[in-house]
């Protein structure tokens, strides 16, 4: 309600660019940055968006308090592109997580480069004169209703080919898309113990037909459209899936390219994920009705992304979901200065001979998430 007065006072939020460090560049070194950061080379070959979701279910391990809150460590995928030249990058909490990620990317995506960063940034750097704009992206219907993946509907094309080339910007600019995700409680369909808005309540409510009228109040039948949006609730009960936070930035020494950056990039993710539930996912730009205030939401909004940090929000993607979202690009989208392998590692089996089975290495892997993480009841 805060939300919708805030707009009808001061209108809905805009794509701005302010330059928010004055005399000294504002960077983040690699070796203060919290966590690890790996940088992942796909190899040409890459199957894409299947293998994401095989290393999204094969991390899925929730820590939780004695309470029962969610204890569980963040993760982060990372699209940047800089210096004239598209790279991935993945974030894990800790040294070991580290090392686990990097087996299972090994293992779904056959013959991709990983090695972990030493030096240099763990976000590119803004200088001193630069203009940066960003957007944060989440869903329009709440967490139940499903966007489109790769099992529900599938993709024409890798929406990471539109994703990609629209990064492609000016000499100097830099865009970063972020896409942070925790795992989720089992109960993440049950809602509030205090309302009726589990995804079986809501699934029962569209069954019953709506609520239509004021002076004559009647309940229309549910339509066609209100039953299929029910049975696709209802498929996602059991579910496992992630708390996502997705962030996109753009930084240029231009004030129009870095908005057109922001903008262009959050309007693929805002066109490629329509489900037929009319779920889909939203950009809400970084702005503030006067400058000053523009610029330190952000300062604020970079210092998240630098620290790779998970904002408590109603975003929640399954695994199929989130790997449509964030995942290595199959190899033959035609994006131009995209960093990729095209060799072989010739000690390799097949790929088919080296997928993960979830079960067998949950028991040797063990818990992941750091007792440390974060601390809502979701």
């Amino acid at each position: 309600m805060l939300n919708k007065a805030h707009r009808l006072v001061f209108g809905p939020p805009t794509y701005s660019a302010a330059q928010i460090t004055a005399s000294e560049p504002l960077e983040y070194a690699v070796e203060d940055t919290w966590g690890v950061l790996l940088r992942v080379q796909p190899h040409t070959h890459s199957a894409g968006i299947q293998d994401a979701a095989g290393i999204y279910r094969s991390l899925h391990d929730v820590e939780t308090s004695f309470w029962g809150s969610n204890q569980s460590d963040s993760y982060s995928f990372e699209t940047w592109f800089a210096d004239g030249s598209l790279e991935f990058y993945v974030h894990a909490p800790t040294a070991a997580a580290a090392d686990t990620l990097q087996r299972r990317i090994a293992t779904n995506y056959p013959n991709t480069g990983i090695e972990r960063v030493e030096a240099g940034y763990g976000l590119p750097q803004i200088k001193p004169g630069e203009y940066v704009a960003g957007a944060r992206v989440s869903t329009t219907l709440g967490s139940y209703y499903p966007i489109r993946d790769h099992t529900n509907e599938g993709f024409d094309t890798d929406p990471y080919g539109e994703l990609t080339r629209e990064m492609l910007g000016d000499e100097g600019t830099r865009v970063v898309t972020q896409v942070v995700f925790r795992p989720a409680k089992p109960s993440w369909t049950s809602g509030s113990r205090l309302r009726q808005d589990s995804i079986d309540d809501i699934a029962n409510s569209l069954r019953q037909g709506t609520s239509v009228g004021w002076l004559n109040p009647r309940t229309r039948p549910p339509s066609t459209a209100d039953k299929r949006a029910a049975k696709i609730l209802e498929h996602e009960r059991d579910k496992p899936a992630y708390h996502t936070t997705i962030r996109v930035l753009a930084v240029s020494p231009s004030k129009r390219d870095a908005k057109a950056r922001t903008r262009g990039v959050a309007n693929i993710f805002e066109t490629q994920y329509n489900g037929i539930s009319e779920q889909g996912l939203e950009a809400t730009p970084v702005w503030h009705r006067d400058d000053d205030g523009t610029v330190a939401r952000l300062r604020e909004f970079v210092e998240e992304m630098a620290t790779r940090q998970y904002t408590p929000q109603q975003t929640v993607l399954t695994v199929d979901e989130l790997a449509g979202v964030a995942h290595l690009p199959e190899g033959d989208i035609p994006t131009p200065n995209l960093d990729q392998k095209t060799t072989e590692d010739s000690d390799r089996v097949s790929a088919n001979d080296n997928q993960y089975h979830f079960e067998e290495a949950s028991q040797a892997d063990g818990g992941l998430a750091s007792p440390d993480g974060g601390h809502d009841r979701v």
